[in-house]
């Protein structure tokens, strides 16, 4: 069962997809983001908008989680092998993604990324190595990406990729927002 942001925000992502491919999620930390991009997932596959779901977090043990999550939500294996509905992978398997990417450019895929914050760059400024891969080879190969975060901002000061940034005071915007105050 969804919380009510997490109902809301599910409906606005999918009324969204039909204007535009990408949807940033700003949502505080714990507040259940992996449990509504699985949802997210679940609604495009069941209206026959995607084929597949891939997944990127900063680390193994945050990928693992979203493994599991996917699998008890969408009722399919989760792990990228024969008969699987996606994959989750971290943002350093990037580096050595060839065969994924080869695969992506052959079916209509959802691409999450859970804290796209570690993500910098947007083309017109400097990238992070996983900024860089997301930019050159992933953003034109998804169908839709999700983007969460709990963190809107990077220390560096870099911009996050797939986000839009307001003028001229330059804060990001999000498709949806559940921040610390709503929670």
């Amino acid at each position: 069962m969804l919380r009510a942001w997490q109902e809301q925000c599910l409906s606005q992502a999918v009324t969204s997809y039909k204007r535009q491919p990408q949807f940033l999620v700003l949502a505080s930390p714990g507040a259940g983001k992996t449990l509504l991009a699985a949802h997210i997932a679940k609604a495009l596959i069941n209206s026959g908008d995607i084929d597949y779901v891939v997944c990127f977090s900063p680390s193994r043990i945050v990928s693992q989680s979203i493994e599991g999550t996917f699998e008890k939500t969408l009722k399919r294996k989760f792990n990228g092998r024969l008969g699987a509905i996606g994959v989750s992978r971290t943002y350093h398997s990037l580096s050595n993604a060839a065969e994924l990417i080869n695969d992506l450019a052959a079916t209509r895929v959802l691409v999450i990324f859970d804290e796209i914050h570690h993500c910098a760059g947007n083309g017109e400024s400097p990238a992070n190595t996983w900024g860089l891969q997301l930019l050159s080879t992933i953003q034109h190969l998804a169908t839709y990406t999700l983007s969460l975060t709990g963190t809107p901002w990077r220390t560096d000061t870099l911009p996050i990729s797939f986000a839009k940034y307001s003028d001229p005071e330059g804060n990001i915007i999000c498709d949806y927002s559940y921040d610390l105050v709503d929670a």
